[in-house]
């Protein structure tokens, strides 16, 4: 018996090609799945995708956009047309800009918007209709423990992750008895270049950060491809409309003095 736990299922990883998305699309490989790593930027797909193969794995490269319909459309119809079905979409595309409420444009909100609620919303729908017509799948949304507490110039982001959250719990109800979940993750702060983008004082975001983190460290984009690898296993079979804060228990987290 093969001890691969994705075997031959058929894979589809949004924002595949760095951070989060590229360690989740290494790991499902190693599962033995069929990944297609989508991504707006083909360069980084390919990269992704040369060293799925280069390491005896299966993995095709797609370029899209999240925020046109049309993109994500066909991207689940060639996977479809490809391979005959989609077992799971994981969406990890996003973006992260940061900033004080008070200075937040017009520009700034929007773009948020576009790629990590519609973007989201669009890949979740969009697959699920594939999803109920085979009666199962996982889905899987990325948001964030920003979409559940408060920090300071993360007004715009945390808003959005949390209507990711909102987003993830109300399609559940309408498309689990079809035998399709979806769960999102919630990642604590994880040392990617999207986070190192978004905080440019690096050693004052990570001490900021660590002294609310009782594990002591910051995340690494495989203890998220690990939660990722868990929702598209057979051990999340009734498991959805979930939030799984991954996060060294920075969410559980109140007043940390010290004194035991």
């Amino acid at each position: 018996m093969s001890d691969q736990r994705l075997l031959d299922r058929v894979t589809v990883v949004v924002g595949g090609g760095r951070g989060l998305g590229k360690a989740t699309c290494h790991r499902y490989a190693r599962e033995g799945a069929i990944v297609m790593v989508a991504d707006l930027d083909k360069d980084l797909a390919e990269g992704v995708v040369g060293k799925i193969e280069a390491a005896g794995g299966r993995a095709s490269a797609v370029v899209m956009d999240v925020t046109k319909r049309p993109d994500v459309e066909d991207l689940v119809s060639s996977t479809v047309n490809d391979h005959g079905r989609i077992d799971v979409m994981a969406i990890f595309a996003g973006v992260a800009l940061f900033g004080p409420a008070m200075d937040c444009t017009d520009e700034v909100w929007q773009r948020q918007l576009d790629v990590n609620v519609t973007g989201t919303f669009l890949c979740a729908q969009i697959a699920a209709r594939q999803m109920i017509k085979q009666k199962s799948g996982r889905i899987i949304t990325v948001s964030s423990v920003m979409g559940q507490r408060s920090g300071d110039r993360r007004m715009s982001y945390g808003t959005t992750k949390g209507a990711v959250i909102a987003l993830t719990k109300h399609m559940s109800g309408e498309i689990s008895p079809h035998g399709v979940t979806i769960n999102s993750i919630a990642p604590g702060p994880v040392k990617t270049e999207l986070w190192l983008a978004a905080n440019p004082d690096e050693e004052a975001a990570e001490s900021g950060y660590l002294t609310n983190i009782p594990m002591g460290r910051l995340g690494q984009p495989e203890d998220i491809a690990n939660a990722a690898f868990m929702l598209a296993s057979d051990d999340a079979a009734w498991i959805t409309g979930h939030v799984l804060n991954v996060d060294g228990g920075f969410i559980a987290t109140g007043v940390r003095d010290g004194i035991f």
